[in-house]
């Protein structure tokens, strides 16, 4: 082993306490790179295998002749096309009322698109006509098994029909309804495949979809044209389709976490590198000293140093790929057993991303001892044989705290110590801002998230459940026990079109004194239901490039008409559109189902009153909207696991900056407090002078902290908005103060290993040292 190398490993034996400190700010950083990139490629990689396998649709186009569109998709290119159709009547099952879905399958096989997965049972068969599949989540909801049996409502009366296989679908991976109705009562929809000829008998006789795949490499938008000029009144690209767009937005929030949060670590690895080694090359002036008066080399020094920065990379980078490579795997798997994903990619070892992060983590190791490197290859050997600093005349702060005669001698030497060395406070200060926009990041994409419920299921939706009736049946609602108020509404699928964007989404027309929904605005103000013109979610502005005042299309399956652009709202979850009572029966075709709005008093039974509500004569469907946490807690699962586990690291992170900051000083200011020892000032106020001057340092990076916190907890909030989710970042009170408090309290107790330094140091070495 060479003579250079000896002396790194063994002077890195001799601050192993910090040097391991740095490499575990590298390991955490390298291993959460890894364990959360990898697993998005792999969750990725698990989408499109399941959406290849299963053949899912490039392309949905709804409404119109269906033939006349599916022959426009054959001449655009299309490679699969599938016609079928698709309803939404009440379902019963297991006692439980709600609106669900039926979607048409060939009973010959499976289609052309959109093929479905068996689970457990047969296929749908000539011999069973009105057998069905029944779509997992919903199976698993309600424990259905083959041999079950269900009613749907098909306008005349209940018709019963047997349950034949559960299955996966490529459309329902997320058991979304439509892109305004991601998040629900998990008993409030189910998604059932029976036979086209029953679907069609439900729906009229008439096919309503048409689904194509398209060749790699083909304009979507041209083809999306052409079967718009066919009749079709909606076109659905694959991104846009509500369960895909649903996971992705999920999936795309993490793999921006994946990176931003791991960099922070990284970050302040090389903040920690570059405080350690340019203080052991402050603390080792003397020796450099000579070594360059007796010839060494300016090069070796400056790989000396390197070198100490890169091992100390290296085994952080390295240890970090390790346990992010054995994460990668459980990690992917929770995620996919969570939703049902039928196939599940666990590719464990991703090359590219372990290359990345330990090469990363060296470069993170080498630039943090660069400037030491160099500070010690710069060294003039007469000083630094002398082991004395040029020292600088006492600027106005050091004036102004030598004036401070009411402080303690202590104390004042401590604040005059911040200014006398700048790059030591501020590399404590910037150990201060790191911590806190981790903390701050984290905490506030929690409360905000929790602040973004509130309001959607408190505030601005304010009934305690939907519940769907026959015609004339509404009247019984008010008489239940316990409800307060029950208001009908008008539901249905709308597509806003202007110019050349379409937007579909879903029109609700509430009575213009409506006491069910609270309408905000984007500038905070609440305004009530026009009686002409609409009000429409902040994200339709984006969709559309539309701005208030302008006139839209409004067109559903029935009707069409134009109307103003009243205001645009702030709802945090989807982007609906809302008319009068009166402007939506217009548009809407008629039903022979009505839907309510009810409110509860204070202190019901929701569980109680859910059966009470389905045994009423008439109701046909029923949905709590408390329940809908349950189902964003779902959604949101890896989310919350990788946010929380982002407050406890951003907590150690600061912890561990905030140790090798103050343990390094101890290192350089060496001689200084080994002759306050031997002046006989007492070890209590060396610590109080330490601990003041480290503080106040820490103190000093709060602020900036603090703002840069906010300002990155917001940047990471408008990264998972889009017209499925708008964010705003929401604090509660307690959470700035806390932060700072838990800051000053990591520095506080960083305080204790720097203490018991100062206890060891060999005062009469350190004096006899220093007398030469």
């Amino acid at each position: 082993m060479r003579a250079i190398t000896r002396k790194t490993l063994r002077d890195l034996r001799r601050q192993w306490a910090q040097a391991v400190a740095v490499g575990v700010t590298v390991l955490l950083g390298v291993m959460l790179f890894i364990a959360s990139a990898g697993a998005f490629r792999n969750l990725d990689d698990s989408y499109q295998r399941t959406y290849e396998r299963l053949r899912f649709a490039d392309l949905i186009a709804t409404g119109g002749d269906a033939d006349k569109v599916a022959a426009a998709a054959r001449d655009a290119g299309a490679v699969g096309v599938t016609v079928r159709t698709q309803v939404d009547p009440p379902m019963l099952i297991e006692g439980t009322k709600l609106i669900g879905r039926v979607v048409g399958l060939p009973i010959s096989g499976q289609p052309a698109v959109d093929a479905v997965a068996l689970d457990h049972g047969t296929y749908l068969g000539a011999d069973d006509p009105d057998g069905v599949l029944v779509e997992s989540h919903a199976a698993d909801t309600y424990d259905l098994a083959p041999g079950d049996a269900l009613q749907v409502y098909a306008g005349s009366g209940w018709q019963t029909v047997k349950v034949r296989g559960i299955v996966r679908s490529a459309e329902y991976l997320w058991p979304a309804r439509n892109r305004q109705d991601v998040l629900g009562d998990p008993h409030a929809f189910a998604v059932v495949f029976a036979d086209e000829d029953l679907v069609r008998r439900l729906n009229g006789g008439v096919p309503n979809q048409v689904l194509l795949r398209l060749p790699a490499g083909t304009d979507q938008g041209a083809v999306a044209a052409a079967l718009r000029t066919a009749g079709a009144t909606d076109v659905t690209n694959q991104a846009d389709q509500a369960s895909n767009a649903t996971l992705h937005e999920d999936l795309n929030g993490f793999s921006e976490l994946s990176v931003a949060f791991p960099l922070l670590f990284l970050t302040a690895a090389a903040v920690a590198a570059y405080v350690l080694l340019a203080r052991k090359v402050l603390a080792e002036r003397s020796v450099i000293g000579t070594l360059m008066a007796a010839g060494a080399r300016r090069s070796r020094l400056v790989r000396h140093y390197l070198q100490q920065g890169l091992l100390i990379g290296l085994f952080g980078g390295v240890c970090g790929a390790v346990l992010g490579t054995a994460l990668t795997g459980p990690l992917t798997r929770g995620y996919t057993g969570a939703l049902g994903i039928p196939d599940t990619v666990t590719r464990s070892a991703h090359g590219d991303l372990i290359a990345i992060g330990v090469a990363f983590a060296a470069l993170i190791g080498l630039v943090g001892a660069a400037v030491p490197a160099v500070t010690a290859a710069r060294t003039i050997p007469a000083e630094a044989m002398r082991n004395e600093t040029a020292s600088r005349p006492p600027g106005r702060w050091s004036h102004l705290v030598a004036a401070a005669r009411w402080l303690p001698v202590t104390a004042r030497m401590a604040l005059r110590d911040v200014s006398r060395n700048l790059r030591r406070t501020l590399a404590t200060m910037l150990g201060v801002v790191l911590a806190l926009i981790l903390v701050l990041t984290s905490i506030g994409m929690l409360t905000s998230l929790s602040d973004a419920i509130s309001r959607q299921y408190g505030q601005i939706e304010r009934q305690d459940a939907t519940v769907s009736v026959a015609a004339g049946a509404g009247d019984r609602l008010s008489s239940v026990p316990g409800v307060s108020a029950a208001e009908p509404i008008r539901v249905g699928r709308v597509t806003a079109v202007l110019r050349d964007r379409s937007y579909a989404t879903t029109l609700t027309g509430f009575r213009t004194d409506t006491q069910m929904h609270r309408f905000v605005t984007v500038d905070g103000k609440t305004i009530s239901l026009p009686d002409n013109g609409f009000l429409a979610g902040r994200g339709l502005a984006d969709s559309l490039h539309v701005k208030v005042g302008q006139v839209v299309t409004l067109t559903t399956a029935t009707a069409s008409t134009r109307l103003h652009l009243v205001g645009l709202l702030d709802e945090p979850v989807g982007t609906a559109i809302y008319t009068s009572d009166s402007e939506a029966a217009r548009l809407l075709p008629d039903s022979a189902v009505s839907t309510y709005l009810v409110r509860f008093g204070s202190g019901v039974d929701r569980d109680a009153m859910r059966r009470t509500m389905t045994a009423l004569p008439g109701v046909v469907a029923y949905a709590d909207a408390v329940a809908v946490t349950a189902s964003l807690d779902q959604f949101l699962g890896l989310f919350w696991a990788f946010v929380g586990t982002m407050v406890v690291l951003g907590a150690v992170l600061a912890a561990v900056i905030m140790y090798v900051t103050l343990a390094v000083n101890i290192v350089e200011r060496t001689n200084e407090l080994a002759t306050l020892r031997a002046a006989g000032v007492p070890m209590r106020r060396v610590a109080g002078t330490i601990a003041t001057e480290n503080l106040a340092a820490t103190t000093l990076g709060l602020p900036i902290g603090v703002a840069a916190g906010l300002l990155a907890a917001r940047a990471f909030l408008g990264s998972f908005s889009s017209d499925l989710f708008t964010f705003r970042l929401t604090f509660g009170w307690w959470v700035v103060p806390a932060a700072v408090v838990a800051v000053l309290a990591a520095a506080t107790l960083s305080q204790w290993p720097a203490v018991r330094a100062v206890r060891r140091l060999d005062i009469a070495r350190v004096v006899r040292e220093r007398s030469r």
